[in-house]
């Protein structure tokens, strides 16, 4: 997986073939960045496929209504067009795994009809039918379809944006699952504020191993993780996770701890 743009621009300007995925812990996270990446779509005359649950698809809606559009005079126009991703999922299902051609037929049928209308502007596509396969402990499945995805994406003209909900303060998803989606996808997001990610973790490395075993630690994955392919302190525990490193869990569940504190903190700043 390679960045060659910031995360905001992903979201703002949706580069063509771009594959961006967005980690979440509250649903409130996600239909911030979907509505962000569809109103910007928007404002450029670009239209928008979102497959998505019916419960987020009625969060999302009520964010975009926000930002005082109409998704109802959307979907008339054709500029936006929602899919329930259960039975998307369903449908493009061969028992175990997604099959190709009923993914061609069922989404790429969607994509062209959209393409077709608006030919000349990069579709913003958002789907969450991985991880649905994700919660279901279907975790091939998922990759599968993701690949299903970055096949169309040679063939079709539209960014798109996955969001799945994992937790990143578990050793087990920072070791074994992250891995798997960050390869799938060109950009990612791992918490909604890396740089709140960023300080809880200084402060959970300084309580846990010390200042120099924390300047160590960064040292080491400054070598061995490329620059820019992900937000630092990911890096940083991404490689604690899968090193071996005694400390591991530990620092998880101290950056953890100080995040959601920062979180609150930040929360309460803003409070009416």
């Amino acid at each position: 997986m390679s960045a060659p743009v910031s995360w905001p621009a992903f979201i703002d300007s949706a580069p063509e073939t771009g594959h961006g995925v967005q980690v979440y812990d509250e649903l409130d996270e996600l239909s911030r960045s979907l509505a962000r990446y569809v109103d910007a779509g928007l404002r450029t005359g670009a239209p928008a496929i979102v497959i998505a649950t019916h419960d987020h698809w009625e969060r999302f809606t009520r964010d975009l209504k926000a930002r005082e559009w109409d998704p109802g005079s959307l979907e008339e126009q054709g500029l936006l067009t929602y899919m329930d991703a259960e039975e998307t999922l369903a449908a493009v299902m061969d028992l175990e795994l997604p099959s190709s051609e009923r993914f061609a037929d069922v989404v790429g049928r969607v994509v062209d009809g959209v393409a077709t209308r608006f030919p000349d502007r990069t579709i913003r596509g958002f789907g969450e039918m991985v991880d649905l396969l994700w919660q279901r402990g279907r975790e091939d499945a998922a990759i599968a379809l993701e690949g299903l995805w970055n096949e169309l994406q040679l063939r079709r003209r539209f960014a798109l944006l996955c969001g799945y909900h994992l937790d990143i303060f578990d050793i087990r998803v920072q070791a074994e699952a992250l891995p798997r989606v960050f390869r799938a996808h060109t950009h990612a997001q791992p918490v909604e504020d890396n740089s709140r990610l960023a300080a809880a973790l200084d402060q959970a490395l300084a309580e846990i191993v010390g200042p120099a075993e924390a300047a160590r630690i960064y040292l080491d994955v400054a070598e061995r993780v490329p620059r820019g392919s992900l937000p630092r302190a990911q890096a940083v525990l991404g490689w604690l996770s899968t090193s071996g490193n005694l400390n591991a869990a530990r620092v998880l569940e101290r950056t953890r701890m100080h995040y959601l504190r920062m979180r609150r903190a930040s929360t309460l700043a803003f409070a009416p």
